[in-house]
Formats: structure tokens, C-alpha cells, sequence
């Protein structure tokens, strides 16, 4: 607002996804979600930039591949008449000047903790995100340390001083987080250092720092601090924990204190080729209609597969004993159910084991593995294998292999289930024999579960037929009601659990709830690739693969799609190609964190269709989905004036009561408009 109120006409505001991948090791180098996407949500929420005709430029680069961000830099700046050769010396003095400011950080780093050594002095490793320098959000913490006599130094200025020796529970994927672990290392051997962490309410990525930071330091027996910064600037809790500390330090030199190793790395227990046949693996569940069907799909390939129930209320009670309650609701959810089955004395804990899918992408589902493994270890259930869902090749087990068998009879379990909750929520509200929708989808339910098993094409087809048949014959009422899209975060969206069966309520309150196609997600994620080629220095191969993989899983979706365009009562599924393109005239198809751009088109393929009605679902820290779908309702509504959206987080401490008169209110909204219509 400074720079509008100043008559500034053009602002320049990237979404920068990747930042320099600083250590090799590192399984990857995202910047922050919120970060790399912050700059959409104000594009599409400051009123001032549309009356004042202000441009706001807000392009997504990767500052990773010097080649690509010059040609990125001259695309995005054609039109102010910069040439490559002008983008090219200025992206080359810009990296030079980067390196040379990284050394000066560096070369202090070393002096000052080469003076410590001297002196016999003390000082704090002060860590924190790179916001946590600006005095207004710091409160001045680090004139405080220094007032206390101890030297400040930044994770920066000394990550680069040891290499990471200890084995990381969580994945290595964000920049600035792998400054974080490397300087806890050097802490952890220097006897003139200890270590505090400024921390943010609300950091999702700090949910998973915050546990490993403190693991490093106590493998060490070193003292762990964190003090958590919001807008208040009241200092005394700070005070409290740097004079703690202080003391705590003062006192370890007195008595000559050694520092003892206090907790063991995290080891990892091998899912190996013989435990197909006897281990019993428990999946937490998240989508009930098509896991059932993913069950079959995995035990007809020799795996004993067995996913968790579809309510099971006490399952968030236990997964907030274990998790980091910053940690996103889906984290704690699905750890919690894993844990209470291991609890529940039903399973020969020496027989089984854990799977859970991995995303391999830029948010926190990527390290739901991190929280497991924490959460098994401290439950008492650190010798359980964990196995890793995932296409990206990250935690690999030589005893589980996605085939092409397995991956054939995936794809069909979930374009079933797709199904299955297209035909079952939109007959059901109009039945004119109450559950006769519940009994035939039961029957077709079972015949499905054998079609999957087989893994037959010709009974796939079949059965795809049979289903869209005999629910489009299905006697309904001649009624009208509200329909309810349901988007948000995949879990939330699907898991009766976490959205406090949704749909149920949806139903129950005169209306028919319509889910968007898990498939979607999977194409989504196919797709992206592209952008990533085109914009982000993605590799060719990947683009590649994605379009072979969004071919081989449309093979099955086609079947569907023929069937559902033959039938009068249902639609066929949107394209990703249409979804990508509907969802990039409003937002950047670079949002890719989460569910990214594809719970914007979601909004937009129901509003196309006629159902005006949306809830949108997010966990309460889910901060890549407050961006594409919170943060998009304000042009979503600009756009279409007609529609009645609204936001629902969910959490564990949010009260239930809260979201069910929302969602009534909603309904009643949706009531008038359609009398209105008629």
C-alpha cells in the first residue's frame, strides 16, 4: 500500500518456487508455500490496485537455473523493451552479487565464532525464517541475547561450517529449513554455541523443524529453546526462556557438565520381499468409497492390506498426543488412526506394518512421514516398517514395488469410487424408496471389488456400464434441491472424519452434495509438470512421463466418461486440460503446493455447471489451500456475482457447532436464490 499510495504504477512481486539449492544432499530446495504463492492473494485482494490501475506483476520463477531465469526474466519484461542481452547481465551481476553477499554472511559467521573460541565467550545461534530479521516482527530478540552478553550469530552465517552427519527424520525438501538443520549440527559439536529458534504461530513448515532441531541438539545432550513471535510485543515470556537458558548454561560450565547423548537417531525398520506374506499393512484411510476398493486392488497383488475405519472420532484424540499440534488436521488424523489400530491389541505388532502416501511436492503431505515416524517412536512403536505410497521414489522398502499390476488396479479402484460418488450423491436425495440408492450401490459395490481384483479391461467396462445404468434407471422424486460442491484439501474433502461427514449433513439439511473426482488430484499432478518445464527449469524427461502417465490413467477415465455422456442424469468429468485452462484465466497455473490452481478450478467447474453453491474445506493451517481457495473467492465472486461460497477450516479445536450453522446458513442462502430462480 506504500508503493500505491506513493503513485507507483507498476509493482513487481514474484512467486519465486524454487530458491538455490544450497547443499547437494538435499532432497529438494522449495521455498516457503505461502511465500512462493502470497503474491496471487493480494494481485486478487487489494482493491486499491484495480482503482488506483495499478499492475502488479507477479510471475513465477526458479532462482535454481541461471539460464532459465534470464530467459524468464526477458519474457517477463518484453514489453518494458529489455532484451535477453539486458536480462542476461543482469541476472549474471545478480548471482555474482548473491554469492558475494553470501560470502560476507559466511566470512563474520567465521570470525565471530573463531573471537567465542578466543575469548572463551558464549553465543546463540539465533535461527528463524528469513522474515524473522525484520525489528517489527522480531521485537528485537537479538539485541535482547546481546544485552545478556552472549553473541548472536545467524544459521546462515554458520550453517556452511559442518556437514549434516545426523540422519534426518524429515524430509529435506525447503531452503531455508536446511540452514536450519546444518547450523543445529555445528551447535551441536561447539561447546561456545547454543541454539534458539524463533518460530511464528501458525508455520506449518516450522511443525517440522521445531521436532527435528530439537532431536539434533539432544542427540548431542545440547539445550533446545524455542520462543514463539506473533504481533504482540510483549517480551516477558522471551525474557524468561534467554535467562533460563543463560543460567542453564552458566550452570553446565560450573559443574564441567559432558554432554550425553539423550536420544538416539531415528532407525528405520526394513519392510523386506518376505513380510508380503505375513505382515498385516495398515493404511490410515481418507477416502472411504474408493478405499475400499484400493484394498482389493492391493491384496490381489499379495499384499495384506488393511485400511483403517471411516469414523473414528477417537483417532484425532490420539493423533494429538503425537503430533506436533502445528501440524496440518490431516497429519494428525491419519497418525492418530495408525496409532490407536497399533493400540487397539487387534494386530501382532511383530506382523505389522505401515503404509502412508507421499506426495514428494512442496507441502507438508510430504512429510507426514516425518510426523509418523515421531509418533511411532514416541508410542512405543519404533520397530513397526513404515512404507512410503509415492511415484518420486523417496523412502524406498525393497519389499514394496507399485507394479504395473498394482498401478492398473489403483487406477481403476479410484476411477470406480469416482464413480460411485458421482451416481450414489446425485440419486440418493431423490429417492422415492428411502436407501434404495445405499442397496444398489451395495450390490454394484461387490461386483466392483471382484472387477478390481480380476483387473480385467473387458469387466471393467462392464461394470462401468451396469453402474451407470441401473442408477440412471433408478426411480427418483421429480423435485428440485440446492446442489453443494464440496473443494478443498484432498483429505478434508473426502474423509467423513475430518469434515464431519460432510455430505451427510449436506444431505440431511435438503440439498445434494457434489464431490469433485479424486482422479483429478492425480491428473493435477500430471499435469503440472509442463508448467514446471516451461517456467520452472523442469526437466524434459518428467514433462514426458506426466503426459504418458495422464494418457495411460485417461485410458480407464475414457470408459467412464463414454458412459456418463450416454446417461441423462449424470455429467461426464471435466478434462484436466479444460480444468487448467478455466483456472489459469484467474489464477497462476504455478500454484502447485497442495492442491494448488486445482481447487480454483474445482469453483469454476461447478459454478460452469450450474451448482453455484460451494463449501470450500481446508485444514485451519493448510496455508497453500488459503491461498487457492480462500484467497480466490473474492475474483471467483467478481466473476460470478450469482455464487454462494464460503470457507470452512477444520481443525481439532475448532468447534463443530460453528461449522454446522455455517453450513446451514449456506443452505438457506442457497434455498432463496433457488426460488428466485424458479
Amino acid at each position: 500500500m506504500n508503493l500505491v499510495d506513493r503513485g507507483i504504477k507498476t509493482i513487481f512481486y514474484p512467486s519465486v518456487v524454487y530458491e538455490k539449492k544450497e547443499y547437494p544432499e538435499a532432497t529438494n530446495h522449495y521455498n516457503c508455500p505461502i511465500v512462493t504463492s502470497y503474491p496471487e492473494v493480494i494481485r486478487h485482494n487489494i482493491d486499491a490496485l484495480k482503482s488506483q490501475q495499478v499492475t502488479i506483476l507477479t510471475p513465477f520463477f526458479s532462482l535454481d537455473n541461471k539460464k532459465i531465469l534470464i530467459k524468464r526474466v526477458a519474457e517477463e519484461f518484453a514489453s518494458f523493451g529489455v532484451t535477453y542481452e539486458e536480462a542476461k547481465r543482469a541476472v549474471i551481476a545478480a548471482w555474482k552479487e548473491r554469492e558475494e553477499y553470501k560470502k560476507d554472511i559466511q566470512k563474520k559467521g567465521e570470525e565471530t565464532l573463531a573471537y567465542l573460541k578466543k575469548e572463551g565467550k558464549k553465543g546463540i545461534v539465533l535461527c528463524g525464517k528469513p522474515y524473522h530479521v525484520d525489528p517489527e516482527i522480531n521485537h528485537g530478540i537479538g539485541d535482547l541475547i546481546v544485552s545478556y552478553g552472549l553473541a548472536v550469530l545467524t544459521e546462515d552465517s554458520v550453517a556452511h561450517l559442518t556437514p549434516l552427519t545426523y540422519p534426518l527424520r524429515a524430509v529435506d525438501q525447503w531452503v531455508y529449513n536446511s540452514r536450519l538443520y546444518r547450523a543445529a549440527s555445528l551447535v551441536a559439536k561447539e561447546n561456545c554455541l547454543e541454539f534458539i529458534q524463533l518460530n511464528s504461530f501458525g508455520c506449518g513448515l516450522d511443525a517440522v523443524t521445531t521436532d527435528q532441531i530439537a532431536e539434533i541438539l539432544a542427540a548431542s545432550g545440547k539445550m533446545y529453546t524455542m520462543l514463539k513471535i506473533d504481533e504482540g510485543n510483549n517480551l516477558g515470556a522471551a525474557k524468561i526462556r534467554i535467562r533460563s537458558l543463560k543460567a542453564a548454561m552458566e550452570e553446565r560450565e560450573r559443574k564441567q557438565y559432558a554432554p550425553v547423548i539423550q536420544k538416539k537417531p531415528y532407525q528405520r525398520p526394513i519392510f523386506t520381499k518376505k513380510m508380503i506374506q505375513t505382515h498385516t499393512i495398515l493404511a490410515p484411510q481418507m477416502a472411504p468409497i474408493h478405499f475400499e476398493l484400493v484394498q482389493e486392488a492391493a491384496r490381489s497383488c499379495g499384499y495384506r492390506l488393511e485400511v483403517l475405519p471411516a469414523m473414528d472420532r477417537a483417532a484425532v484424540d490420539e493423533g494429538l498426543k503425537y503430533v506436533n499440534n502445528d501440524a496440518c488436521y490431516p497429519a494428525i488424523l491419519m497418525i492418530g488412526q495408525v496409532i490407536k489400530a497399533l493400540k487397539s491389541g487387534k494386530y501382532d505388532l511383530n506382523h505389522t506394518s505401515v503404509i502412508i502416501t507421499q506426495s514428494g511436492g512442496g507441502c507438508r503431505l510430504t512429510n507426514y512421514i516425518a510426523f509418523l515416524k515421531l509418533g511411532l517412536q514416541q508410542a512405543g512403536f519404533s520397530k513397526i516398517p513404515i512404507i512410503s505410497a509415492n511415484t518420486v521414489g523417496l523412502e524406498k522398502q525393497p519389499g514394496f514395488k507399485l507394479s504395473l499390476g498394482l498401478i492398473n488396479r489403483c487406477i481403476m479402484a479410484i476411477v470406480l469410487g469416482d464413480l460411485f460418488m458421482k451416481v450414489l450423491y446425485r440419486t440418493r436425495p431423490y429417492e422415492i424408496f428411502p436407501g434404495s440408492a445405499d442397496l444398489l450401490y451395495e450390490k454394484w459395490n461387490a461386483i466392483a471389488k471382484e472387477t478390481v481384483k480380476s483387473g480385467s479391461p473387458a469387466a471393467f467396462r462392464k461394470t462401468v456400464r451396469g453402474i451407470v445404468r441401473e442408477f440412471d434407471h433408478l426411480e427418483l422424486q421429480e423435485l428440485e434441491k440446492p446442489r453443494v460442491g464440496i473443494v478443498g484439501e484432498i483429505l478434508v474433502k473426502y474423509h467423513p472424519t475430518a469434515n464431519n461427514d460432510i455430505v451427510n449433513i449436506i444431505e440431511e439439511g435438503g440439498a445434494e452434495a457434489v464431490v469433485p473426482d479424486l482422479m483429478d488430484y492425480f491428473l493435477y499432478s500430471t499435469f503440472n509438470s509442463r508448467f514446471r518445464f516451461r517456467y520452472l527449469a523442469g526437466k524434459k524427461l518428467t514433462r514426458e512421463l506426466g503426459k504418458v502417465a495422464a494418457s495411460y490413467i485417461q485410458r480407464f477415465r475414457k470408459v467412464v466418461t463414454c458412459e456418463l455422456e450416454k446417461s441423462r442424469r449424470f455429467l461426464p468429468p471435466t478434462p484436466i486440460d479444460e480444468l487448467a485452462k478455466m483456472a489459469s484465466e484467474v489464477v497462476s497455473l504455478g500454484n502447485q503446493t497442495g492442491e494448488g490452481w486445482l481447487v480454483t478450478a474445482e469453483m469454476l467447474e461447478f459454478i460452469e455447471q450450474g451448482t453455484s453453491n460451494i463449501i470450500c474445506v481446508q485444514p485451519l493451517a493448510c496455508l497453500p489451500n488459503h491461498v487457492t481457495g480462500k484467497g480466490m473467492l473474492k475474483p471467483l465472486k467478481d466473476r460470478y456475482p450469482e455464487a454462494n461460497i464460503i470457507p470452512i477450516d477444520y481443525d481439532p479445536g475448532i468447534s463443530s457447532v460453528n461449522q454446522l450453522n455455517r453450513i446451514k446458513l449456506m443452505l438457506s442462502v442457497a434455498r432463496k436464490n433457488m426460488c428466485k430462480d424458479s
